[in-house]
């Protein structure tokens, strides 16, 4: 089950612009419009009425201007849209091209055609251009109404062309090809999105187990393995089963493997923390927001993107990804504070707080990740809401046993502008996990540095592997202006993978 929503994305030569069909023609203007062709023809089509307007409604950078339908032009719309500078941070690029987006359903356009010009961010070129419109094109014309009956909206946008001037052979090769990956990570992105919107009676571990087999229907170079609670306890996985033991709903442990790359080489492991819906146990939360638990599944719906997108684009990489999906509900039989868990690993478990029940769940995956003998290890979850107060909404936070893998995301957040940060994780972290009553505790140093705590207690579990930890609590969803999913990291990781930084 991917979640595609645009039918096609194209790139194409800006030669012909008045007689281009389109129900919107968007033009990104900057200091280089001026003296292109196709522009210069188009305004002389519509008797310079273009650039006038360009000169006395577009001052600011980023701002718009909708125009209706222009004699001697085939386009239904045109967009003017003022450009931004070489030096303008990446966010406010993902920002415009996000607002064009939605301009394009608000104006029920079926498709957009897009010339964004040649100027980019510093130290980025016209083939990350190509390939962050068509990513962020794809993944905002994204409506979520699975849920809605007489109120829903559909994305009207269902095709996107990127205008391109002068780029011929294997320049233009390589620009389809950049069109093609940010289609197939705007894709991925939609894919995580759409779990994470489901509420949590529509997304269970056992719902989201169908929809993870079901996808090697569309990839079959995907394989999938599904393990029950009975085969999770046969493995000792008696923290994980820790968090499931007060719901109805049972626990399930999804295993997707992708093999594109050598047989030779060792694959790189992603784990995602999945509770689809997050009480707090007997630990329970307030309920105030309460209904955002939904999205504390985000960690598994990234690995969920990502497979996806790389099974798209049949990168040659070798990835297995696991996602650990479980409730963690209040009843007679959850568990207590205080209960003393046994681990995979063998390691116990004093659980002291049933609320910091994501690193239970994740404890028994990175264990069981071992198998594969991985290169490196990424986990991403909802874990902290002390990383919101640390990092705010804007970067996810890492933290890893390797500099180097650290390094590594760091970058791919930069270039892909889904940003992260690093926060150090040192042996005076680690006395956090001291108790009296077992191996390790689940919460230990008060309210000082819990999202470094919650990463020294899953680093008692990597020891065998260069691992890092990505707290994405701040940014796989937000509260407002709206409550809506992210899709956040599927960019970063997918980056990460694809441009094969990881040696």
């Amino acid at each position: 089950m991917a979640y595609k929503v645009l039918n096609s994305v194209l790139v194409k030569d800006a030669a012909n612009l008045a007689s281009l069909s389109t129900d919107m023609l968007v033009l990104v203007i900057n200091k280089n419009t001026k003296n292109d062709s196709s522009f210069k023809e188009l305004n002389k089509k519509s008797k310079n009425y273009i650039s006038k307007t360009v000169q006395s409604h577009l001052d600011e950078p980023g701002s718009i201007v909708l125009l209706p339908k222009v004699d001697g032009i085939n386009a239904k719309n045109i967009l003017l849209v003022k450009g931004l500078d070489t030096d303008t941070p990446t966010h406010k690029w993902l920002s415009l091209f996000q607002s064009i987006a939605h301009k394009g359903n608000q104006s029920k356009c079926k498709d957009i055609s897009i010339m964004p010009g040649t100027i980019t961010p510093k130290d980025k070129d016209e083939l990350w251009l190509i390939e962050m419109v068509s990513k962020t094109i794809e993944s905002n014309v994204y409506i979520f109404s699975e849920t809605k009956n007489k109120t829903s909206k559909k994305p009207s946008v269902k095709k996107l062309t990127i205008l391109t001037s002068g780029l011929t052979g294997s320049k233009l090769t390589k620009a389809k090809q950049a069109a093609k990956v940010g289609y197939a990570i705007g894709e991925g992105v939609n894919t995580a999105k759409y779990l994470g919107d489901l509420p949590a009676n529509h997304c269970t571990p056992r719902i989201i187990e169908k929809k993870v087999k079901a996808m090697t229907k569309d990839f079959p170079k995907l394989k999938v393995k599904s393990f029950n609670e009975q085969q999770m306890e046969k493995m000792g996985m008696g923290s994980f089963l820790s968090v499931s033991r007060g719901s109805e709903e049972p626990a399930r442990m999804m295993v997707i493997e992708y093999k594109g790359g050598k047989s030779s080489d060792k694959p790189i492991a992603l784990v995602g923390k999945g509770v689809t819906f997050d009480t707090g146990g007997v630990s329970i939360k307030p309920s105030p927001a309460m209904d955002e638990m939904k999205w504390d599944m985000c960690g598994a719906a990234t690995v969920f993107g990502v497979m996806s997108t790389l099974a798209r684009l049949n990168a040659d990489v070798n990835v297995v990804g696991v996602m650990g999906c479980a409730e963690n509900m209040c009843s007679s039989k959850a568990t207590k504070p205080g209960d003393v868990v046994t681990s995979m690993s063998g390691q116990t478990i004093e659980i002291l707080n049933t609320d910091a029940e994501g690193r239970l769940i994740l404890a028994d995956c990175l264990t069981y990740v071992g198998k594969y003998k991985p290169s490196y290890v990424i986990d991403m979850a909802t874990l902290t809401g002390a990383v919101v107060i640390a990092l705010g909404r804007h970067a996810s936070g890492v933290m890893a046993n390797d500099q180097y893998l650290a390094d590594k995301i760091i970058e791919s957040g930069e270039e892909s502008g889904d940003r992260a940060w690093q926060l150090p994780l040192w042996d005076e972290h680690q006395s956090c996990t001291k108790t009296k009553y077992a191996d390790l505790a689940n919460i230990g140093g008060g309210r000082e540095a819990g999202t470094i705590h919650a990463a020294a207690f899953l680093s008692k579990f990597t020891n065998d592997y260069k691992w890092a930890h990505i707290d994405i609590a701040a940014t796989a969803s937000y509260s407002t202006p709206v409550k809506a999913g992210t899709g956040r990291p599927v960019p970063l990781i997918s980056q990460l993978l694809l441009s094969k930084k990881l040696k």
